[in-house]
Parts: structure tokens; sequence; C-alpha cells
């Protein structure tokens, strides 16, 4: 799936309480970075098919971490860990409308989307579809 709107966050998932911690903390990406954010469970990505990663704690937290984040370091990509990702501030404008307080993401198929107030959720669901197929 190609996602260059996307940032592809990698950590820890081989446990459920693990993968539950890494799809908070992607949450937290799409919050902050106001982007969507894929979830990486395992290495079959290619990470330069989306806008940039994001490590959840560091290159050492897991085999996906080092791999992937270090491909992203070499295609010059945009590559941050959760230190650095904690410098940006909460993003509250809505992903879809466009206006200011209370976007969050949504979870929708493993990727989070982008900051959406619940009144946009269904819409945004559907322009994110049909951009998908286009």
């Amino acid at each position: 799936m190609l996602a260059r709107n996307a940032i592809l966050v990698v950590g820890n998932a081989s446990t459920p309480v693990a993968l539950e911690d890494l799809t908070a903390f992607a949450a937290d990406v799409a919050d902050r970075l106001g982007l969507p954010a894929r979830i990486a469970v395992g290495m079959d990505y290619d990470v330069t098919q989306y806008a940039g990663v994001v490590l959840c704690d560091s290159y050492l937290n897991s085999v996906p971490s080092a791999v992937l984040g270090t491909e992203a370091l070499e295609a010059d990509m945009f590559c941050l860990t959760a230190d650095d990702l904690y410098a940006y501030g909460i993003d509250e404008t809505c992903g879809h409308c466009g206006e200011e307080g209370d976007a969050a993401p949504v979870l929708v198929g493993g990727m989070w989307t982008a900051s959406v107030h619940a009144s946009c959720v269904a819409a945004h669901a559907r322009f994110v579809a049909l951009k998908a197929t286009a």
C-alpha cells in the first residue's frame, strides 16, 4: 500500500501488551504530527513508501526498530524517536474540515487517521477510501 502521506510507527509488537502500547503511541504520533500513522507489525515494510518513520523508543527497542529505522536513515528520510516526537505539540486542527478544537485521531484498519472531529469521522473515512482507490 502506498502511504506517502502517512508515518510508519515502529516498535516492539512481540506481545499483545507491547502491541497495545505501540498502538497507543501511534495515536500520539498522528495527534502530534497531524498525519495518518500506520503501525508496523514486523519488518515487511518499504519505508520509502511513507512520509517518514517514528520509533516508539529507540533503535535498540526491537529488531524492527533497528532494521526499519536504519533503512529510513539510509534513505535520508524523516525519522524520529519517541523523545524527539514529544517536542511537537498536540495538533487539534481537524484534518477533514480544518477547524480547531477537540480533534483526535481515529483508528481505522491498523492506521490512525490525522486528527478529526467526532462529527467528521465518517466523512473523513469516505474521503480517505476514495483517495486510496484513485
